[in-house]
């Protein structure tokens, strides 16, 4: 086995107490890390990725100034900062059931329950280096594969997208003296790019399930909590189908979904009295969206461009 160099490992550590900020940095520095930089908050985060993207995040789920489980999902979603993969641990004071859903949820890599010791954090650390889990890529999560794999397929459920991602952390442990930098920045948008593609799939997907259930919700009188709350996923859905797709084979797709985000967006903003010619057009958006997915070429583009053309004029 490589031995390990943490030499050239930045590691934020983020906690709302400067106590525990400055003992856990002790504990790094203790193991041999020694670039640690301290952050109490939601804010100094956002500083530090303006000057440079750290390799690992250590923090409290419970920050002052902002939700850190709805940074880490922005960050996996690639919405903020340049490395959607970076390796994170999340930390708590007795976490709760909910807390621990709520950071399974958001992708970081691991929780452990504070107070630390320097042996429980540098083992976590270590399973992060060398048997980092694999991310999966669903319409709605990017993260760990947390499902054993000795685990039967659940029977009439699609397997999700996986991936192995890069793994900054390993890189710079075990390649001290070979380390080269570009070469990781284009493993990592290489595997970006990959990461869009399988989401564009699932983005599809999902856009005919929630029509198929927002068309039923608006026919017979004003939306519920439930086809709302649809409704506000689909424009999201949209909008980051067409944020995904620039610059991919499915490019030309870009019509329709800004048709969709417009039609959902009329149908949100009208509140209980949507426009019957919008909710009509829901389905045929959503299944002409999913046509564009499957088919690439020029007559293609030509096809969804006039789809796009006879819904704007139907309006």
């Amino acid at each position: 086995m490589h031995k390990l160099n943490f030499d050239k490992v930045e590691i934020l550590v983020v906690d709302p107490e400067p106590n525990t900020r400055a003992t856990i940095r002790n504990l790094l520095l203790g193991e041999g890390f020694r670039n640690v930089k301290l952050a109490a908050g939601m804010s100094d985060i956002m500083c530090e990725f303006q000057i440079s993207m750290p390799d690992m995040i250590i923090s409290d789920i419970k920050l002052e100034d902002g939700d850190f489980n709805k940074f880490v999902y922005r960050l996996r979603h690639h919405e903020i900062g340049d490395n959607p993969f970076l390796p994170i641990i999340a930390t708590a004071y007795s976490p709760t059931t909910k807390d621990i859903q709520a950071v399974v949820r958001s992708g970081s890599d691991d929780i452990v329950t504070k107070p630390l010791s320097s042996g429980q954090l540098l083992q976590r650390i270590k399973i992060l280096i060398n048997s980092r889990k694999i991310f999966m890529v669903t319409s709605s999560y990017i993260g760990p594969y947390r499902r054993k794999s000795s685990a039967a397929p659940i029977p009439g459920q699609t397997e999700p997208k996986t991936l192995e991602v890069p793994n900054v952390l390993r890189v710079k442990t075990m390649n001290t003296h070979n380390f080269n930098n570009t070469l990781l920045q284009q493993e990592i948008r290489d595997c970006i790019n990959r990461v869009n593609l399988h989401k564009l799939e699932s983005h599809a997907n999902q856009t005919s399930a929630l029509v198929e259930r927002i068309v039923p919700g608006l026919a017979f009188g004003p939306p519920d909590k439930t086809t709302t709350r649809a409704l506000q996923r689909l424009r999201y859905v949209s909008e980051d189908i067409a944020r995904r797709m620039v610059g991919t084979k499915f490019d030309h797709v870009s019509e329709l979904c800004q048709s969709l985000i417009e039609v959902t967006k009329r149908i949100i903003d009208a509140g209980e009295f949507p426009v019957p010619k919008d909710v009509g057009l829901l389905k045929p958006l959503s299944s002409a969206i999913t046509r564009g997915f499957n088919e690439t070429s020029e007559s293609s583009a030509s096809t969804v461009h006039k789809i796009s053309q006879s819904i704007s004029t139907k309006h």
